[in-house]
């Protein structure tokens, strides 16, 4: 439950985030790509559950300030 629960708040955040940031705002469509490959090494649920109810404007830096527990590797030795 708790997966379906962080892929629609992830698809959420990133559609408010891209409306605010490109449709609305001034990021280029380049800046948008490398904020989304950044927000796809986050993959910790309960982060993107945390991000609910934060400002799309504000994922850029919320994503900088995601730790190295919100983005595990499957490889333990990476």
């Amino acid at each position: 439950m708790t997966l379906y629960a962080d892929m629609g708040s992830r698809h959420q955040i990133l559609a408010n985030a891209y409306t605010a940031l490109v449709s609305e705002g001034e990021t280029r469509e380049a800046e948008w790509s490398a904020i989304k490959e950044s927000a796809r090494t986050v993959t910790r649920a309960g982060w993107w559950i945390g991000q609910r109810t934060s400002e799309p404007k504000d994922l850029t830096e919320l994503l900088r300030a995601a730790t190295g527990a919100d983005r595990p590797t499957e490889n333990p030795f990476f």
